[in-house]
């Protein structure tokens, strides 16, 4: 499968949760469990990540992705295939880390937590997330600084 059509597919599922979002019944705190493609965006947000890199990804492929990570905040599979790819877990955090959505900023410092590698950037990203606005953000880059020590 080429590029574009990686892009594509993503995209074309991500267009497709916000159309199906803004019907859906709101009412319910985990109101997005209740979306009945999920398994095709799991699959192309899958295949995204492991055939193209963020440093490839634009600035509306990068929201995208935010958008839908942040989306999928009570499964989370999306996070899940990320700490499976690490190197795209840490292009990503940039991004993540000054994108509005605490529900895509918590799940990207929880995968700090979870994955190994360079301590340092690691840590540095996480210490940024320490002074997020929002406490559950912050809570959740503690708990992951904490797996990677203090030193």
């Amino acid at each position: 499968m080429g590029e574009e059509e990686l892009v594509l597919l993503f995209k074309n599922g991500v267009s497709d949760f916000k159309r199906w979002a803004r019907k859906a019944d709101k009412s319910s705190e985990e109101w997005e469990t209740e979306y009945p493609n999920w398994n095709w965006q799991y699959h192309d947000t899958g295949n995204l990540l492991k055939e193209l890199s963020v440093e490839r990804w634009n600035e509306e492929l990068i929201e995208d992705f935010l958008y839908i990570l942040a989306r999928d905040n009570e499964v989370e599979n999306i996070i899940e295939n990320l700490i499976d790819i690490p190197n795209q877990l840490l292009s990503l955090t940039k991004y993540a880390l000054i994108y509005s959505d605490a529900d895509a900023k918590w799940q990207v410092a929880y995968g700090l937590g979870e994955i190994k590698g360079d301590n340092l950037l690691i840590r540095m990203y996480l210490s940024d997330f320490l002074n997020d606005e929002q406490e559950y953000v912050r809570r959740r880059a503690s708990f992951a600084l904490d797996k990677h020590g203090t030193q």
